[in-house]
């Protein structure tokens, strides 16, 4: 319900997965309630993480206010008042406890604390639940299996796997939301000719060696990963008619080559024509 007078603000964006549902939500002059009465019978945990604004979270007999970033974990066994005076952004993970416990035993010792935002293992849950938004419904139930099993791994260890739990979740979710985190600073970093591994791994605050590992795992390399990016990005301008007309050299130093004839190269190579080729055909 409103909390005053004038407009209120209400907009989900959600998705169900097996053992998981997760969403996105923005609300504005509002205040929601789970009573005694609305309760549903399950015994699943609810982890919030708050995206913007300072929602007031009620549970348990605690009151905590939701700043940005930090998570909070719920119980949807018990009723819980949240209220947002002004525009709040938050992510909302159901998580079921008996898929959680493996990794955490006693999550009820997380109820109601909340986890700062400048943990790893909160960054890299918020930065996958973002990708996860943006995507489209996953293809294939292998697909959709792994990210369930990333997201329990990751919030895991936002609530506070037990040591064993903590290694599992490390070498499957964690590690892949560090690759996803990786890749996705490689893309919005590929026009730069000094992108190295070096620079990568300093702001994912991993060490270089670690990085590579984790290329490697995937079977391929840093450097691999960079050239595909940059030819992608490259084959993308080149066929799109509002680059018609900037010339071969400049698009290639758009995308970070700092070598015409290495680009054309490995062009050549990926796409089995040449850069002139592949413009021409756009041209016809």
């Amino acid at each position: 319900m409103p909390l005053h007078d004038g407009p209120f603000h209400a907009e989900a964006t959600a998705q169900a997965l097996p053992e998981l549902c997760f969403g996105s939500w923005t609300l504005g002059n509002l205040r929601t309630a789970v009573t005694h009465e609305l309760l549903d019978g399950t015994d699943h945990l609810v982890l919030r993480i708050a995206l913007s604004g300072a929602p007031l979270l009620s549970h348990r007999g605690r009151e905590v206010i939701g700043a940005a970033g930090d998570a909070i974990l719920l119980s949807t066994t018990e009723p819980w008042v949240s209220i947002c005076p002004s525009l709040a952004r938050f992510f909302s993970l159901r998580l079921r406890r008996k898929a959680l416990t493996p990794l955490v035993p006693c999550p009820e010792d997380a109820l109601m604390r909340p986890v700062p935002r400048d943990t790893e293992a909160v960054k890299l849950l918020t930065f996958y639940l973002q990708g996860l938004i943006r995507m489209d419904p996953m293809s294939t139930p292998k697909l959709r299996q792994a990210v369930v099993t990333h997201i329990y791994d990751l919030a895991a260890l936002v609530i506070g796997a037990t040591r064993d739990g903590a290694a599992v979740a490390k070498d499957r979710g964690l590690r892949a939301a560090r690759l996803a985190a990786a890749k996705a600073d490689i893309h919005a970093h590929v026009s730069d000719p000094d992108l190295t591994l070096t620079t990568v791994a300093a702001r994912r605050n991993l060490s270089p060696r670690s990085l590579q590992r984790l290329f490697a795992d995937e079977g391929t390399s840093f450097t691999e990963f960079v050239l595909d990016a940059r030819l992608t990005q490259s084959h993308r301008l080149l066929t799109d008619p509002r680059w018609g007309d900037r010339n071969i050299s400049s698009i290639a130093f758009e995308v970070g080559f700092g070598d015409l004839s290495y680009f054309n190269r490995m062009f050549r190579r990926r796409y089995g024509a040449t850069p002139s080729d592949v413009r021409a055909t756009i041209r016809h």
